[in-house]
């Protein structure tokens, strides 16, 4: 049998951008098959195995391996630990389920992966790594503290005129209507800057504050480049909504190049880049995230992200 699906694993709550990507690969005549991998091990099915004589072989959710050309890998995570295990095991419940799906993409290893997940995993969350990567590559990118120390912080905002915002590294949610826990990134006031205890309870970004004329979100898909723009505005940070609705963007060639350079360097087919635009002086690179979200590019804007990455999906591995 031909190597005729393409895995799109993700998760339950996920909509919109998984119908778009599978209606995509439909027309090229190959069959998208969604897997959430939180249903794992509850209902979703793996099958893993190597044989005495070294031959390797899987089956997902029914499918074996050899019916499988790529994997999108959208949004990969554990399901809930099974009723019954006693809360000491939860841990180690979980870690070991993390370590099935890793065992499974290692059997996969040769196949079309947008993204690769070795490289994705050294950039999610990782955003010193990026920025120094960046600024490599040609773009402007803001100074930046990472702390858990408040005089450290203090002494970092009185050089800035404190005038700066905080972020945490890692996203809570990555979706287009997202849900539960959120941090913003946010301004911090003088009286912030007093009160900086928190800082115990867990290390936290620290940025100047940039002054916006807009933002941009771009959707970079080997190579090519999906732009929205959003207004700038007091909050330092675009979800609020606070803003207005998304209008068509654009990138100077230099920043597009520079942008080229970057992904390249990071091992990436896919990101979703955010770049802050001031009055004067060229875009600053705030950060990328190998499984950002597009959904609204697509949406609002009409940019055809989803058939880009069909065709991503569809290339032959490097």
């Amino acid at each position: 049998m031909s190597a005729d699906h393409v895995l799109m694993i993700t998760r339950e709550s996920d909509f919109y951008v998984t119908e778009r990507v599978g209606e995509a690969l439909a027309r090229r005549g190959v069959t998208p098959l969604r897997v959430n991998s939180d249903r794992y091990p509850s209902s979703l099915r793996l099958e893993m195995s190597v044989g005495a004589d070294g031959a390797r072989d899987a089956r997902i959710a029914g499918l074996p391996l050899s019916r499988v050309r790529a994997l999108w890998l959208r949004k990969l995570g554990v399901g809930p630990v099974p009723e019954g295990v006693p809360p000491e095991l939860a841990r180690a419940v979980q870690e070991e389920m993390h370590a099935h799906w890793d065992a499974l993409l290692d059997l996969c290893a040769g196949l079309r992966m947008v993204n690769d997940l070795r490289a994705q995993v050294l950039v999610e969350g990782h955003k010193l790594r990026q920025l120094v990567a960046a600024r490599a590559a040609g773009l402007a990118v803001p100074d930046s503290l990472l702390t858990n120390d408040p005089e450290a912080a203090r002494a970092f905002a009185a050089r800035h005129g404190d005038s700066v915002i905080v972020k945490l590294l890692c996203p809570l949610s990555q979706s287009m209507g997202a849900t539960g826990p959120t941090v913003h990134t946010q301004a911090l006031g003088p009286e912030d800057l007093e009160d900086l205890s928190g800082l115990a309870e867990g290390p936290m970004l620290f940025q100047p504050l940039v002054h916006a004329d807009h933002e941009l979100r771009v959707a970079w898909v080997e190579g090519r480049v999906f732009v929205g723009r959003i207004p700038g505005g007091d909050s330092p940070d675009w979800r609020r909504g606070e803003r207005g609705g998304w209008e068509i963007g654009a990138l100077d060639p230099d920043t597009e190049a520079a942008l080229g350079r970057l992904m390249r360097d990071l091992g990436l087919a896919y990101g979703a880049v955010d770049l802050i635009v001031p009055p004067d002086g060229p875009p600053v690179f705030l950060e990328v995230n190998p499984s950002g979200e597009w959904g609204m590019l697509e949406h609002y804007l009409g940019l055809p992200v989803s058939e880009a990455l069909a065709d991503a999906l569809l290339m032959e591995p490097a």
